[in-house]
């Protein structure tokens, strides 16, 4: 080592820490030189679990470190890749995300260890059809975090009360959380390649934290994972406007647009306000929104021939009114939301259970994939590529959130195309 150059070592060190931080943290155990040499590559590539606890003892490191070149002392580390995981607020919970003709309103099962116990287990892979229970034990561990934090909140005590327990939900709306958070990426903004944003550990929900307060100049991947009112990210919420004609947009590199929405309404109007350069665009777990990936593509949909209905009755009525009323014109092609867009993969959400005796909710679904199959007919013959990717397997947040961290490393690290594979 000592032989090296301090450039090599830098270089060396960089490509090493691309697994999420683990490597970076045992190198800063090794030694003082290892330490020093290691400075600038350690926060290559980090996964960040953003509880009140682990984010303020973060950001501590995070500017201690940045200080030291402030002081002339040596190159600032840079954060390059990020994956954020917010943990929902309980006074604002919400139901799991459903797919677009799911009837089901429980929850993905819990583990069967509970908040008290763990049944470990450990597994070489996870399929995609795997049982949260079968799930690797770091895998599980991530989850698990929240339940951590709800007994860090027993710990705490709330300010200016005896004896009292402050509630979750009111640390996380705490204003001091909220700057630690605000904190944390005006220091990353300049610096950030990849980015992923997840709200919750099991299924989505609000932030409510204005991090895309200054542009981010090298932001060139972007994911979305369960997050409600996504306007909520920016400053000037859902109104799309830039403050100051001379500013540009906040995300002017941004080229490959990952979302995860938690409902159907994608948002695509605001994403392109903010990030006009977007070539790449996926929507993950959703089946539907088809009009608003139309105006994203800059495509006129044509009215959508209906298939028969499992009642007689529908389908007598159905074909008097086609019958009574002329077919509407062709409405003329929008402009595209992304103008630059080169791919759109779309991923529909799993398949309902059949409800009834003539299980009108699958049927409705597999009109559903039927008009996602001509939408992407439509947009080839008009020069669009469009791709629609196999439907999720089952509803199971865990393996979804699981699936996006394994693509983020594998851009993080330059071994794979991540959540893109199909566009190349």
């Amino acid at each position: 080592m000592d032989a090296l150059p301090l450039e090599t070592l830098q270089r060396i060190f960089t490509l090493a820490c691309t697994d999420d931080g683990h490597t970076g943290n045992a190198l800063s155990l090794v030694s003082k030189s290892v330490r020093a040499a290691s400075r600038t590559a350690r926060f290559h590539t980090v996964s960040l679990i953003a509880n009140p606890r682990r984010l303020e003892t973060f950001l501590a490191l995070y500017e201690r470190e940045c200080s030291l070149e402030a002081e002339g002392g040596s190159d600032k580390p840079h954060i390059r890749h990020l994956y954020a995981t917010f943990p929902r607020i309980d006074g604002t919970r919400q139901r799991p995300r459903l797919s677009y003709y799911t009837t089901s309103l429980s929850p993905p099962p819990r583990g069967r260890e509970g908040q008290h116990g763990r049944n470990r287990r450990s597994s070489d892979s996870v399929d995609s059809d795997s049982e949260p229970d079968a799930l690797p034990d770091e895998q599980r561990d991530l989850f698990e975090l929240e339940l951590e934090y709800e007994a860090e909140m027993i710990l705490e005590k709330s300010a200016g009360s005896r004896g009292r327990r402050p509630r979750k939900d009111a640390v996380l709306s705490d204003p001091s959380y909220h700057a630690a958070a605000r904190r944390l990426f005006e220091l990353v903004a300049p610096d950030l390649w990849t980015l992923v944003l997840q709200s919750g550990f099991r299924y989505g929900g609000p932030l409510g934290i204005p991090l895309f307060a200054a542009p981010f100049p090298a932001l060139r991947s972007l994911t979305i994972a369960e997050l409600t009112s996504p306007s909520s990210l920016f400053a000037d919420g859902a109104s799309g406007a830039v403050q100051d004609a001379n500013q540009g947009s906040l995300l002017p590199a941004l080229t490959h647009l990952h979302l995860l929405p938690y409902d159907h309404d994608f948002q695509l109007e605001m994403w392109a306000a903010r990030a006009p350069r977007v070539t790449h665009l996926r929507i993950s777990g959703q089946t539907g929104g088809l009009d608003q990936l139309a105006r994203a593509v800059g495509v006129a949909r044509p009215p959508i021939p209906r298939g028969r209905h499992p009642s007689p009755i529908v389908n007598v009525w159905r074909a008097v009114t086609d019958q009574l009323l002329p077919p509407a014109p062709p409405p003329p092609p929008p402009p595209p939301l992304f103008p630059q867009l080169q791919c759109l993969l779309v991923q529909p959400g799993p398949p309902p259970p059949a409800v009834g005796i003539c299980g009108t909710p699958l049927v409705e679904y597999d009109q559903a994939l039927q008009e996602l199959d001509r939408f992407v007919e439509m947009c080839r013959t008009a020069g669009s590529r469009v791709i629609a990717l196999p439907p999720r397997k089952q509803e199971n947040g865990r393996v979804h959130l699981e699936e996006v961290r394994k693509e983020w490393l594998e851009v993080a690290s330059e071994t794979g195309a991540g959540a893109w594979a199909q566009c190349a």
